[in-house]
């Protein structure tokens, strides 16, 4: 028997492809062109199982759908235990088929998904300052690391500068801005939001090499390897953790809310959480007059999830390791 994964976006693969390493397993995924791109090139073996919903109703439906075609899929391999972020379809049935369910979620802006994945899960491991919102969410049992789940894959990442030699110009100060997912079912800016900065800052490029990230496009990017020659960031969502954890000198969060695990980290002044347009294209001029250094990675002093999880099975579900 052996482990179930189930990776619903890049980011997940990314964290994911670690634990898939370590632990026998099975994954499946659904037809999403972020996750399959990210699979395809790090060579996960998966399984497509169901579709991604682009509004409320088609949500509602493919999960559904999605549902019933992961319990027969379910049934033919009998995996032993459940490890994901925030899946709705493969906690609902792990939980009734009474698998041990190991949920890595660090998005409890999140709700909807939170709402029914939280109180079904055996174990929470999610980062510092989220715990107490699942726990209001339905969690059961939640544990805390310091750290940030993009720790995991940045420490053991391979770098490589030739897949991004196209991509940084070393002689100006290189901006990456990422789209914002206008199709996710949180919080979210829109994508008139990064049009407009995308247009803002291609008057700057005299002084600046602007990298733009697109979603919802099936292209895959080194970012890991972007961010270690990125001086500045202004994106939302998971790659926020992963400049911070980089030592990108200036990371702008534009997401609407500040995310409860970069809380503490807004309140450093180590990321910097601003929702006005012109006040982010002022943060870039000052930048350019006053260049910040680049900060030291802190993929090291961080706690790495994988590895919570790690001594966690050894000493509470030593029977999941025959």
């Amino acid at each position: 028997m052996k482990f179930w994964i189930d990776i619903l976006t890049a980011k997940q693969a990314r964290f994911f492809k670690y634990f898939a390493e370590k632990y026998p397993s099975l994954i499946t995924s659904r037809e999403y062109s972020e996750s399959i791109t990210a699979l395809n090139n790090l060579g996960i073996k998966y399984e497509v199982i169901g579709k991604h919903g682009k509004n409320v109703t088609e949500k509602l439906i493919f999960s559904i759908e999605r549902s019933y075609e992961l319990l027969k899929w379910f049934l033919k391999n009998n995996p032993k235990a459940l490890i994901h972020h925030g899946s709705v379809e493969a906690s609902r049935i792990c939980f009734q088929a009474g698998k041990p369910i190991f949920d890595f979620n660090d998005s409890p802006e999140s709700v909807f998904a939170s709402r029914l994945t939280a109180p079904l899960a055996t174990l929470m491991i999610v980062p510092k300052g989220c715990g107490n919102e699942f726990k209001k969410l339905g969690a059961q049992k939640v544990i805390e690391y310091d750290g940030l789940t993009p720790v995991t894959w940045l420490k053991r990442h391979e770098y490589n500068y030739e897949n991004i030699k196209n991509l940084i110009v070393e002689n100006k100060i290189n901006v990456v801005i990422r789209e914002p997912a206008y199709l996710a079912s949180h919080i979210e800016r829109d994508k008139n939001t990064f049009n407009y900065l995308v247009n803002e800052l291609g008057k700057l490029s005299e002084k600046i090499n602007l990298v733009t990230l697109e979603r919802y496009v099936g292209k895959f990017v080194d970012v890991p390897t972007l961010l270690t020659k990125a001086d500045i960031v202004i994106a939302t969502g998971s790659i926020i953790g992963e400049a911070l954890v980089s030592g990108v000198p200036l990371i702008i969060d534009y997401l609407p809310i500040v995310q409860k695990m970069y809380e503490r980290f807004v309140k450093e002044n180590m990321i910097i959480h601003v929702s006005k347009n012109d006040e982010i294209i002022k943060l870039v001029k000052n930048f350019i007059k006053n260049p910040l250094k680049r900060k030291e990675p802190l993929y090291n002093k961080m706690e790495d999830p994988l590895e919570i999880f790690d001594e966690i099975i050894k000493k509470d579900f030593p029977n999941l390791l025959e």
